[in-house]
């Protein structure tokens, strides 16, 4: 079975749940953990919670609905120094190995791993299981928990720091130095994460006419490298979800639209250059996917180049699959058509631009759910909101963009892609990008969105990337 097309989910740790439903099931597992390990609970190991967080997971990540779940056991993920985080508790480890022993989790046969994006190669994934029959007769076998009685993990926080250790990314605490520096965004990033998932716990969240759970759409603030100027992307579930099927999400019914910033990074360089691109497209070049040039040109300013190899031309070939001489005509080609800002390449700048862009996406949903108090998913430099609020997002876009970079440059490159829409719906959303919204008051939009319904959509597909991996090269 190809994992593209396996319904599966990594499991992640981050929630819990007050359901009293949910929670007695938690207490009666705990209580059959003990009497089967023949020992008393002690005071400072917790199962009933370890049991309460897998239930939560379970839910959220549609187990009950067919989906499967990836779900590392690896011993060194949950204790020292390769401890993943702080949600990896040894209790968890102990459950989940627990369930597994006694038949209520399966592996899942047969499934090759997925390919990494615009890659030959082939990514990680640990073993992928599934709920059996025990488990739906003895445990349950539909949700135990009311969404809106799910809450955060305390052990999970709105922000982690990763530095990798001997190969393995793990989270770290910041120095005293760097947390006392980055207080007030630290305290920001908490406020603006709370404030977003208290409002969207109460929207309506489905993809078709599926719903999805809101912790599915609750974030985490990563940054990199043992450094909170390094990184800082928001990370969720919902965008494991690919671009297509992301197109299908609806909020409160109404139909939604992704737009994105789009060759962020090229045009952030140029500007804080004080210079424009002379082009159309930064990752354009005459006889080149566009695809790999954007992959190359990324890995050009992620890695950090050495006093003896300063070429990405090796990371170029061991991702996009070419040979090496191929590799090195790309990255050439690369260099000459940014001369302007070619210092920047095999610099490591990336994860700083990615500390960039990702407080330019804080103001962006810190004002949707706060000030507008309407929905708003992002996927790092793209975010995707209800067609009726096409205007508000690209005006916002620009309004942050110009915060922190300029005031008086104007962003390029802002595009939109969505589902197949009426030709009444597209030619709205089109004057809301050309700003002609003269009389879209709130019931042409309600007439608009009432005549679109919602589209059933059974082709859901995932492309899971585990938010441990997601570092520069």
């Amino acid at each position: 079975m190809n994992a593209d097309d396996f319904k599966a989910h990594y499991i992640k740790y981050h929630h819990i749940s007050d359901d009293p439903t949910l929670t007695e099931k938690a207490e009666l597992l705990a209580n059959l953990y003990s009497l089967s390990k023949q020992q008393q609970r002690k005071s400072n190991r917790d199962f009933a919670t370890a049991f309460n967080v897998i239930l939560t997971s379970i839910d959220i990540f549609q187990a009950y609905d067919g989906w499967s779940l990836y779900i590392p056991t690896n011993n060194n993920l949950f204790s020292g120094t390769y401890k993943r985080n702080n949600t990896y508790t040894t209790e968890i480890r102990d459950a989940i190995k627990w369930l597994i022993s006694n038949n209520y989790l399966e592996k899942v046969s047969g499934v090759t791993r997925p390919k990494k994006k615009n890659s030959k190669r082939r990514q990680w994934m640990p073993q992928a299981y599934q709920l059996t029959n025990k488990w739906l007769s003895e445990i349950s076998d539909k949700s135990l928990s009311d969404p809106r009685l799910i809450r955060r993990n305390p052990a999970a926080g709105y922000w982690e720091c990763r530095r990798k250790i001997d190969g393995a990314k793990v989270a770290v605490t910041p120095s005293d130095r760097q947390l006392k520096l980055h207080q007030t965004m630290l305290s920001k990033t908490d406020e603006v994460l709370q404030s977003y998932d208290k409002f969207m716990v109460n929207v309506v969240t489905s993809i078709g006419r599926i719903a999805i759970m809101p912790a599915q759409l609750s974030m985490m603030r990563i940054f990199s490298k043992g450094s909170l100027n390094q990184g800082g992307r928001f990370y969720s579930a919902v965008q494991n979800y690919k671009k297509d099927t992301r197109k299908h999400l609806y909020f409160d019914k109404e139909p939604t639209l992704e737009i994105d910033y789009s060759s962020f990074h090229p045009h952030l360089l140029y500007h804080q250059a004080g210079l424009e691109f002379n082009g159309d497209d930064p990752y354009a070049i005459e006889e080149y996917d566009r695809d790999h040039v954007k992959v190359a040109f990324n890995i050009m300013l992620n890695r950090k180049g050495t006093k003896n190899n300063k070429s990405a031309a090796n990371t170029i070939s061991d991702e996009l699959g070419i040979d090496i001489e191929a590799s090195e005509v790309l990255e050439t080609a690369i260099l000459t058509l940014h001369s302007p800002i070619a210092q920047h390449f095999n610099s490591g700048i990336g994860l700083k631009l990615q500390r960039l862009d990702s407080d330019i996406a804080m103001s962006v949903i810190g004002h949707f759910v706060n000030v507008l108090k309407r929905p708003i998913v992002s996927i790092h430099d793209s975010f995707i909101v209800s067609v009726r609020d096409t205007e508000s997002l690209i005006l916002l876009m620009a309004d942050c963009y110009g915060m922190y970079v300029d005031e008086m440059i104007t962003m390029r490159g802002i595009k939109g892609t969505a589902q197949q829409f009426s030709t009444e719906l597209m030619d709205a959303i089109n004057l809301c990008f050309k700003q002609q919204t003269d009389g879209m008051n709130n019931n042409y939009w309600f007439a608009l969105i009432f005549k679109e319904g919602v589209k059933d959509f059974k082709g859901i597909s995932i492309e899971e990337e585990d938010a441990s991996d997601a570092e520069a090269l």
